[in-house]
């Protein structure tokens, strides 16, 4: 597969990029657990919305997350007013301290695809992989427990960047700082890869 197919840098401006990174610090961070677990934190804006780890759409798997329904609202999302009829009220974010990792895995079927935004300690040592391995057909996330030789890399750093998370991928914080990401997720996870790819292309989001 080519990286085409798995990734894509954006371009958002200096000013949406802050947008999200004060989304993260007001509604997010006090809502983060201290301790990596190997995994991505589900943060929740929907109103009324809900999570129970391992129950729901959690079932079958352990990932922590909460729900900050004040995010909402918030005067900020308005920077990104073009690309809102298209995102989800939720994201997956992975704050990774120095020197840790999340193994290789494929996201499970409901997630959407995801845009990755660098919010803190992001660099050229924190490297996102895509791997060669085979697939099952499956609701549930799949993973390994080895890192293969990676057939792309990439870091999320500088900007944004759309990922395929229902292709094998890993990331490495190879760096001595943590690293937080934040992957705003789209609307519905029938829009494939390919399709998100071309909502943000019209937008004028991809380089």
């Amino acid at each position: 597969m080519e990286s085409f197919d798995l990734f894509a840098k954006c371009k958002f401006s200096e000013k949406q990029l802050e947008a999200m990174r004060q989304i993260y610090y007001k509604h997010f961070a006090p809502g983060m657990t201290s301790t990596y677990a190997g995994r991505a934190i589900v943060a929740i804006w929907e109103k009324n919305g809900t999570w129970e780890t391992t129950k729901g759409k959690d079932v079958n798997h352990n990932n922590t997350g909460f729900v900050s329904e004040e995010c909402r609202i918030d005067p900020l999302w308005q920077e990104f007013s073009d690309l809102l009829p298209y995102m989800s009220h939720s994201a997956s974010i992975t704050k990774m301290p120095a020197g840790d990792v999340m193994i290789p895995h494929v996201d499970r079927k409901w997630r959407a695809e995801a845009i990755y935004f660098p919010i803190e300690g992001c660099s050229e040592a924190c490297i996102s992989e895509y791997y060669d391995l085979p697939k099952i057909e499956t609701e549930n996330n799949q993973v390994s427990r080895i890192f293969p030789e990676a057939t792309h890399t990439y870091s999320i750093y500088g900007n944004a960047y759309l990922t395929n998370v229902h292709e094998w991928h890993g990331v490495r914080n190879l760096s001595n700082i943590e690293r937080i990401a934040v992957g705003w997720n789209f609307k519905n996870p029938n829009m494939d890869y390919k399709y998100c790819r071309q909502i943000l292309g019209d937008l004028g989001y991809l380089e």
